[in-house]
């Protein structure tokens, strides 16, 4: 069993001490009812407890991709979490930026709107932690880094909290802060409504949620992690004891589950690279710098 107390302990403490090293005033976060920036609203929430001096902000930026359970539960997450929240529709931003970018590229398609959405949110939530002094909240936990389940320059923030936690962790942290942290009958309600809300990435682009998209013959996020971890580590140590794992997890969910799932994450790869990528010049030879050609780059002294 995962030590949840000590998880949480440490999310808090670590960001506080980012924020207090960093001379920062303040944390932004994007709401959007899902899990994942529930738990993560919960954190900053008690950084703010534990600092007053601090400040916490937190914004609801939907779509009519988003359903009605969505924007209801942002808006008791919000509400019951976060020291100053708001709701900023960004249909109208959408078209408009929409249109431009067709303009251009002649089509759109499901996944090309919902990447549009999320640099649109990415460009509000910075823009707000600009200007106060802060920094954005990000909300990305490892299954859907590993599977690539997100928009390069999209909503990524400058501090991820929950990012090496699997998506099952994510799940377990929220039901121990509903036991735990939790202390109004407002903020009991926001986590068991964030709890039971089907994942998506809150832009329509299929039905069924996140996981639908993710691995469509799965059925719970536990199944989609244990082939993650199993087939992952496999992979990194090639023993014997390891093997036996990834035969157990290939019969229980089938060749074709397991290697669809470890298709999208090779596949994702070139999202995980630090970014730009800097290509290297192939047959160039710069050769030892010459004193001289040095000193062309020195100004004189005055």
């Amino acid at each position: 069993m995962n030590d949840y107390k000590k998880i949480f302990e440490s999310s808090v403490t670590g960001l506080l001490t980012y924020l207090k090293k960093n001379g920062l005033e303040s944390m932004v976060l994007g709401i959007s009812g899902g899990i994942d920036s529930s738990v993560c609203a919960v954190i900053c929430a008690e950084v703010i407890k534990r600092d007053p001096t601090l400040s916490f902000y937190g914004v609801s930026l939907p779509c009519t991709t988003n359903t009605e359970g969505e924007t209801s539960t942002a808006d008791l997450i919000g509400k019951a979490w976060v020291q100053n929240f708001w709701t900023h529709e960004m249909q109208t931003e959408f078209e408009t930026i929409e249109r431009w970018c067709v303009g251009g590229a002649g089509s759109s398609t499901p996944i090309s709107q919902g990447n549009i959405k999320a640099r649109l949110r990415m460009i509000y939530l910075r823009n707000l932690a600009g200007l106060k002094k802060g920094i954005s909240i990000g909300t990305s936990n490892l299954t859907e880094e590993l599977t690539g389940f997100f928009t390069i320059a999209g909503d990524v923030g400058d501090v991820d909290l929950i990012a090496e936690l699997w998506k099952h962790e994510v799940y377990g942290l929220a039901n121990w802060m509903l036991e735990n942290v939790a202390e109004s009958e407002e903020q009991k309600e926001s986590l068991k409504r964030s709890i039971g809300l089907t994942p998506t990435d809150g832009n329509g682009v299929k039905e069924g949620g996140d996981l639908a998209q993710i691995a469509p013959s799965l059925k719970s996020y536990e199944e989609l992690d244990e082939i993650l971890m199993t087939a992952l580590q496999y992979k990194g140590k090639p023993t014997e004891a390891n093997l036996y794992l990834l035969n157990l997890v290939t019969d229980k969910y089938g060749e074709d589950t397991v290697e669809q799932v470890m298709r999208r994450h090779k596949g994702s790869e070139f999202k995980r690279k630090p970014l730009p990528v800097v290509l290297e010049l192939e047959g160039i030879d710069r050769g030892e710098p010459k004193k001289e050609d040095l000193l062309k780059h020195v100004s004189p002294g005055k």
